[in-house]
């Protein structure tokens, strides 16, 4: 769970939301530091096969099914999800990734 301007939010409840839109095969939401909210989700999702959506879209997905607060500020596509050895989707890799993304010029 992490805190985005005073909302608590829990990234599976996020991923679930995000997973129901019908392109999506699997969601990972993770906090990115912010200066106003403290943190703010941002998402990494993988599509199912044949299917196409873009971060527009699927922040729309978010908007309309959830409160505004726990949608995705950002939403990368991607390929695959780093692993951990447990065969679980490596959040801290993710995280790292995020932040990186972001500090990109001409991202928000």
């Amino acid at each position: 769970m992490f805190v985005s301007g005073g909302e608590n939010i829990y990234p599976s409840q996020a991923e679930k939301l995000l997973e129901r839109h019908p392109a999506v095969e699997q969601a990972c939401c993770v906090p990115l530091p912010n200066e106003i909210k403290g943190m703010k989700p941002v998402a990494f999702m993988m599509l199912k096969a044949g299917m196409c959506a873009d971060e527009d879209a699927l922040k729309q997905h978010a908007l309309t099914n959830a409160p505004a607060y726990m949608h995705p500020r950002r939403v990368w596509i991607v390929d695959a999800f780093p692993l951990a050895g447990t065969n679980k989707i490596d959040r801290r890799i993710v995280t790292a990734i995020a932040v990186e993304r972001s500090r990109q010029p001409g991202q928000p």
